[in-house]
């Protein structure tokens, strides 16, 4: 079983308004708020193509009860420990341009993380780990760290999207898989990364540090991967029309996850992982099966 955990989890409510005027009223003609966070957008992802998942983390404060309710809703199994606080509330206008405010999140302590990791690693169910996403601004940047310390089941395979000093800590710890965006790798050696020949170089590095398969979403670009037998691979994005971003790096990963779990080679994981970011970006909220099978296809019509 699949298990995402989530420290700094959200409800987004996204807004569309024809023009955002700074410094007035605005009033948006449609509303939207659903559960989010990069490991909860995963599990959501591996709903969309059949395949359960437990989530996890922290809820707080009555937001964080709709949180849940939502993702319960949404068919997808819990396991969120209170916190104090409240579950953090992510704006995503969506008017000329995406402009995204994102809130703090609930008072999370190291001791609570190491619970939580403490928890799960008593369920023999969980075969694969998903670490995803910021942290709240009461943990240090080592929390992911402590969290696997905790956690202590070698016998899991570790997915880290993570960010920054936290993605250059945790390949200490051999993870199976890591996720970064290209400017998250960049994060991770202090450089900026500008060409995909660039990504794949510091992509290499990363498993010359520990970790077993690397896949750089690279935005409109697509993404390229550096597997654990020898293995690099690059996809194109899908040609579309962008309507909104969020969620479409969790869709790749999701549907990589849901590829691999059918058994399906690599390559073949990071095209399906490809096809659904772009069709998430492709309109609002995450892709449907249908709808990333249906992109890949055009693909392969093409070939």
């Amino acid at each position: 079983m699949i298990c995402t955990v989530t420290l700094n989890p959200a409800l987004d409510l996204t807004l569309q308004v024809p023009v955002l005027n700074k410094g007035s009223i605005n009033r948006a003609h449609t509303e939207r708020i659903v559960p989010g966070g990069k490991g909860v957008n995963v599990s959501l992802m591996l709903k969309n193509f059949g395949i359960g998942s437990l989530a996890a983390g922290f809820a707080a404060g009555g937001s964080g009860e709709i949180f849940c309710e939502l993702l319960q809703k949404a068919g997808i199994s819990c396991a969120f420990l209170p916190a104090k606080g409240m579950t953090r509330i992510n704006v995503k206008i969506r008017a000329e341009e995406e402009t995204d405010i994102n809130g703090a999140g609930a008072e999370v302590s190291l001791a609570e993380v190491r619970a939580l990791a403490e928890s799960l690693s008593a369920n023999r169910e969980i075969t694969v780990l998903v670490l995803g996403g910021s942290l709240p601004a009461s943990l240090p940047d080592n929390a992911y760290v402590e969290f696997l310390r905790a956690f202590r089941r070698p016998d899991v395979q570790v997915v880290a999207d993570v960010s920054g000093k936290a993605l250059a800590q945790m390949v200490k710890y051999r993870p199976w898989l890591v996720k970064p965006n290209k400017e998250e790798l960049g994060d991770a050696f202090g450089v900026t990364i500008g060409t995909k020949e660039s990504a794949l170089c510091y992509a290499r590095r990363l498993r010359e540090a520990g970790a077993g398969n690397v896949i750089v979403s690279l935005g409109a670009e697509g993404a390229l991967m550096a597997d654990e037998k020898g293995g690099e691979y690059f996809m194109d994005a899908f040609k579309g029309v962008s309507v909104d971003t969020v969620g479409a790096g969790d869709s790749l990963l999701g549907a990589f996850l849901a590829a691999y779990e059918q058994g399906m080679p690599a390559q073949d994981c990071l095209a399906l992982g490809v096809a659904a970011g772009s069709a998430t970006a492709f309109r609002h909220g995450l892709a449907t099966e249908e709808e990333v099978r249906a992109l890949a296809q055009t693909r392969r019509t093409e070939k």
